[in-house]
């Protein structure tokens, strides 16, 4: 179809929004400033107040307060978002590879008063400390940082006690942090909006780096750090169960590149959903791999469902906003099909009565064998039955395969062996309630 279809498509930041409520909102992915500085779409309002203490390496550093207690109101990028340069050039906080904390220090320019720095990749109790001590070194006017965590709280504020430059605090939670940088006494209203005060610069205390994670968190599209917002923006976000049945929401004005992102708002903790690209090309251009990452950075699930070539199962570990990475197999972040279209892109979800609640109410079925050959029986003895109950097998798409009464039959053998290998979804359709269980079928 084209790249300019990709137009249609905002990036935006890749795990979570903060706002007052603690809710996800939308918020787009602003690019450019004069320098080399690009903000994020981190949204945090309403964060605490006091005056922090902190512990490092068993000494207790105290934040020097200067005129102000803390400062949460700044200008650019925009009053609610942060220069991302530490993420493009550093991939956010440092940590220890085992030769030492790193000084990542950004010498293209120096820091503003009344701005913000994103710092993603921050992990909870880890020691930081950031700093403008190179350059003009915060001599041209009285430096004052605030330092914000992802839920909006102020971990530390004001300056280390003695120091004219640089603020350490220990980390009270992992994930995406801002930095603000202030003039003291003059929060947010500062006169020296443009003038230089020192290069922008973060190392840690002791933070070791974590295990590298399963998967493919490596990508390029919209961003090295954000998603296609589409799902969000056509569907708004993940699907909803509907009396226990789920939707299919396919995007079909264009099909999915290797190494992209999409964001995925509004998942829900303990749901299981299904990301798929098996219409349209439908994974035949090159092999699919994906990777699911929840809000807080870790990853759900990776891979290919057994015996699919184009789906992934999941079931949600946290709620929130997710990002979905689409790799090439065995080329993470290099692909050379980053044009190349690859199916269309669509996620549905596995219906709000499981096993476990199924059972509750009276209502646990089984299918075997499974994964299947083609042949497989339903067994309904668990199951509180009418002669009004309907039996319907689901293709990945939403395609219904099967549909037919069940009357007073606890057992129903279901021949698929006409169709393709991949995930299936059999349900159980009574006056009340959707049961579903799901089906993988596999070819010699």
């Amino acid at each position: 179809m084209g790249r300019e279809l990709r137009a249609e498509r905002v990036p935006l930041a890749n795990v979570t929004n903060w706002e007052e409520t603690g809710v996800i909102s939308f918020a787009t992915d602003y690019l450019g400033r004069p320098k080399v500085h690009q903000p994020n779409n981190k949204i945090m309002k309403n964060t605490t107040q006091g005056i922090f203490g902190l512990f490092f390496a068993g000494t207790l550093v105290l934040a020097s307060t200067g005129a102000q207690a803390q400062c949460t109101t700044w200008v650019n990028p925009t009053p609610a978002t942060g220069w991302v340069d530490f993420n493009t050039n550093f991939g956010g906080a440092p940590c220890d590879d085992g030769t030492g904390c790193p000084f990542n220090e950004i010498t293209d320019f120096e820091v503003f008063a009344d701005e913000a720095y994103r710092m993603d990749n921050v992990q909870a109790g880890g020691s930081y400390t950031f700093s403008a001590c190179n350059g003009t070194g915060g001599t041209a006017w009285d430096l004052y940082f605030t330092i914000i965590a992802p839920s909006g709280a102020v971990d530390a504020s004001g300056l280390n006690d003695g120091s004219i430059c640089e603020l350490t605090w220990t980390a009270s939670e992992s994930g995406i942090y801002l930095i603000v940088v202030s003039e003291d006494g003059a929060c947010g209203t500062s006169e020296n909006a443009d003038v230089a005060n020192g290069f922008p610069a973060i190392t840690c205390n002791g933070v070791s780096c974590p295990a590298p994670q399963p998967g493919c968190t490596t990508w390029v599209n919209p961003s090295a750090s954000t998603g296609w917002t589409d799902f969000n923006t056509e569907f708004g976000g993940a699907p909803v169960p509907d009396n226990g049945t789920c939707p299919v929401n396919e995007i079909t004005t264009f099909e999915v590149f290797a190494d992209e992102a999409y964001s995925m708002e509004n998942v829900v903790a303990g749901t299981a959903y299904i990301f798929s690209a098996c219409n349209g090309t439908g994974g035949t251009a090159w092999p699919l791999y994906f990777t699911v990452i929840n809000p807080n950075g870790i990853v759900d699930a990776h891979g290919l469902d057994a015996g699919s070539t184009c789906s992934l199962t999941w079931t949600a570990s946290a709620s929130g906003t997710y990002l979905i990475v689409v790799s090439e197999a065995e080329a993470c972040g290099v692909s050379e099909n980053a044009d190349v279209a690859n199916g269309f892109p669509a996620i549905t979800c596995l219906g709000n009565v499981g096993i476990d609640q199924a059972a509750a109410i009276g209502g646990a079925f089984r299918i075997y064998p499974n994964p299947t050959m083609g042949l497989f029986t339903v067994d309904l003895q668990g199951v509180r039955t009418s002669a009004n109950d309907r039996l319907e097998v689901l293709d990945i798409s939403g395609r219904r395969i099967v549909s037919e009464q069940l009357g007073a039959d606890l057992t129903k053998r279901v021949d698929l062996t006409a169709q393709p290998a991949g995930s299936y979804f059999v349900n159980i359709h009574q006056a009340d309630r959707v049961l579903r269980e799901k089906l993988v079928l596999v070819k010699d």
